[in-house]
Order: C-alpha cells, then structure tokens, then sequence
C-alpha cells in the first residue's frame, strides 16, 4: 500500500508544468521515445515518465513495451501516430542506427543456392509446364529449347533449373499437356446438347494430307464456343465414302454423337458433299469459300 501511496503522491507532484523533463540520453532506436523522458535529476534515468500525462511508467531496461501499451490505453491518437512513424521507419535505417552487420550465408546455404532442382521437384515441373505451355499456345518450333538465346533467358529467369531438351518436350511434356487440356475438353463436351461442327481438307507444307474438325456450341452461360477438336494426318485415298468413315469416327474419338449434330459446314468439293450426304447430315456452304468462288469470278469479267 505504502508503494501506491508514494507513487500517487509522485505523480501529483508532477502535474505541474515546472517540473521539467529530459530526453533518454545516447542514440534511440526506438519512435516512442518522442513521447516519454526522465526527470532533470535522475542522472541514471532509471524512472521514465511520460510527457503527456507526466506519470511514471515502469518498463525494464530496454524493452519498450509498457510504453507503447501506455500511449494505446491512455492517449489513443498519439498511439496510432507512434504506430504511423514506426511502420514508416525503412529496414535499411534501422539496420544503419542499430549498427547491424548483414550476416554471411552459410555454406549449406550457399551450396543449395547452386544446386540444380530435382527433376520431380515442384518447381522444376512448374517451369517446364511453362515451358511447354509457350511452345504449344505459340506454336513455336521445339527446336527452340535447344536454341542459345532462349536457354539463357532460362538461365537466368531460375539458375537451378536445368531446361530439358527437345525430346523430352516431344515425347513426355506435350504430349501430357495434350491429354490434360483433351481431357477437360471432354468433360465440358458431356453437358453440350446440341452442337454444329465445321471440317476441311489441307496440306501441310510438305504435301502431307490432314482432315480438321472443329466444333461450335452454346455454353450454359448462353455463350458461343469454337474448339478445334483435332487436325489428323489423314493419308488414305480422299474418297467419298473413306472421308465419310473419317468423319464418323473422329466425332466418336470425342464421345459426340452424330444424333446431336444440328448440321456441318464444308467447302463444295465434291467429295466431302458426297460424303456428308451418305450419313444424310444437314450441310451448310462455308460463306468464305463461296465468297472467295464469286470474286474469283467477277475478276475474269
């Protein structure tokens, strides 16, 4: 009781403006040192006394806490402006008035730093999925993982990734890529209705013969949808009837069935009529085909 009582007395004592109050001697690390002193007399500075209220507030050497838990309970505003100054306070300045020294890596550490990832880390498949996605969605040749240029943009993108080549792309990292986005492909196909689909035949540069087929439908959210099913080589003779079979099996590879096919749109060769009408399909004439037949035309005039 005698310890309150005495406290109580000191800090009616210094309700009194004339009593005056010093700064912490040295160097302060700390904000809230703008809100709290000691008296003019405590040359050991052993009681800190706060400026507002002027009371004692105990605290040990050193340690802060009380003080800022003083100004939170007692002077809310001053409290939020002490939190304002000290998130604003940069790492570096308070590194610099603390005399901290960066500590030096270790050599476990800096041996893991050099360290290439493992082939089944989850980084290293992060990285090369990425890599594959930008060969696959840019069409980009696979040569270009072998490519100087881009396996140094690699290099220093992650320096403990080591890029596979271009074997490895063609026959695990596409193809995997290929049945994972076929596969939801297919998912999202089992809720389709109805749906339309368009097909063409072509050569590649090199004369090889392929068969596309691409299909059209209306999402649940009543928005239109074109996704390229497939582009196969499609080396047998260009028949009638052998494109007929053709088409019929690709919408099967898809789990389609040709019942729900409102109709199918083609250029008017011959052939890919005549054999759209042999599965007694509604056909409809590809507009720019026809277009293109008319300027065509109108050029010989």
């Amino acid at each position: 009781m005698s310890g309150s009582s005495d406290e109580s007395e000191s800090n009616l004592a210094l309700l009194s403006k004339d009593v005056e109050i010093v700064d912490k001697k040295g160097s302060t690390n700390s904000v809230i040192w703008k809100w709290f002193g000691y008296l003019k007399n405590d040359e050991a500075q052993i009681k800190t006394i706060c400026k507002i209220c002027r009371r004692f507030v105990k605290t040990k050497t050193g340690n802060t806490t009380n003080l800022f838990h003083h100004l939170k309970k007692h002077h809310p505003n001053d409290h939020t402006e002490s939190m304002k100054m000290r998130a604003d306070a940069t790492p570096s300045t308070s590194r610099a008035s603390s005399g901290a020294v960066p500590k030096q890596k270790s050599i476990v550490s800096s041996f893991v730093a050099i360290t290439p990832y493992e082939r089944c880390s989850k980084r290293s498949k992060d990285i090369t999925r990425a890599v594959s996605n930008f060969l696959a969605k840019d069409m980009m040749p696979l040569s270009t993982v072998e490519q100087d240029g881009f396996r140094k943009l690699v290099k220093v993108l992650d320096s403990r990734y080591e890029l596979p080549g271009r074997k490895y792309f063609s026959k695990t990292a596409l193809p995997q890529l290929y049945e994972e986005c076929r596969g939801k492909l297919e998912n999202n196909l089992r809720n389709v209705r109805y749906f339309a689909t368009t097909t063409d035949l072509w050569s590649s540069r090199t004369s090889e013969p392929y068969l596309s087929l691409t299909i059209h439908y209306i999402d649940e959210d009543w928005g239109l949808q074109s996704r390229c099913l497939q582009t196969a080589y499609f080396p047998d003779d260009h028949t009638a009837e052998i494109l007929s079979a053709g088409l019929e099996d690709a919408l099967a590879s898809w789990g389609l069935s040709k019942d729900r096919q409102v109709c199918i749109t083609t250029d008017n060769g011959a052939n890919i009529v005549k054999a759209v009408s042999l599965k007694n399909w509604t056909r409809l004439q590809c507009f720019g085909h026809r277009l293109h037949l008319a300027i065509g035309k109108l050029s010989i005039y």
